[in-house]
This record gives C-alpha cells, sequence and structure tokens, in this order.
C-alpha cells in the first residue's frame, strides 16, 4: 500500500491539489486508516510523505536538468517558486540553488 501511494504522489506531482483523500482512494481505505498506516510505516503524516516524495525528485531534476527553479517548482507541483525554496531548504539545508552548485562541484573532483 505505501510503495502504491508514493507510486501515485509521483505520478500526481504536478497536481497541487492532489489529496488525501485521492490518495485513499487510490490505497481503497479510508482517509484516517491511510493517515494511521502511513504514519506507522514511516514516522511521517501524508503532508510530510507528499512533500519528501517531492523534495527528492526535485532533488534529481536539479542534478540532471538545467530547468530553472521556478520549473521545477511548477513541475513538482507548487504554484510558487520562492514557496518551494523555502521548503526545500528547511528539508535539505540549502537553497535549490546552492544544491545544484554543490552537486555539479562534487561531479569536477
Amino acid at each position: 500500500t505505501l510503495m502504491r501511494i508514493i507510486e501515485e504522489i509521483e505520478r500526481n506531482l504536478e497536481k497541487p491539489n492532489f489529496t488525501v483523500n485521492d490518495m485513499a482512494k487510490v490505497a481503497n481505505t479510508s482517509q484516517r486508516n491511510l493517515l494511521r498506516k502511513v504514519k506507522a510505516q514511516t514516522g511521517l503524516n501524508l503532508i510530510e510523505l507528499k512533500t519528501m516524495v517531492k523534495i527528492k525528485h526535485a532533488m534529481e531534476l536539479l542534478q540532471r536538468t538545467d530547468m530553472t527553479i521556478a520549473e521545477i517548482a511548477f513541475t513538482i507541483g507548487y504554484n510558487d517558486p520562492l514557496h518551494f525554496s523555502k521548503i526545500f531548504k528547511r528539508v535539505v539545508g540549502m537553497p535549490p540553488a546552492n544544491y545544484r552548485k554543490a552537486c555539479k562541484e562534487s561531479k569536477k573532483t
């Protein structure tokens, strides 16, 4: 069930309005049961899990593409690039531009 939810989050990255209810339908369970299962299996609530999946995808895009930060934000479902950058920094510990720069520098060495 957890892998199915993660796959569904990945499939719907660009949809900011992909809700807990949508995820519960995919998992064929109630919202409450889904929230409980995700928390028990990951230690994260569903919003945190969704954020982690999105940030992981953003990290891959920052490493592999030349997309702008704004393009990446929109691609993973954030309507506001500034908000995306704040979330990214909170999760990763540095802004997206610094992360991209650090990745490029580590490839050189």
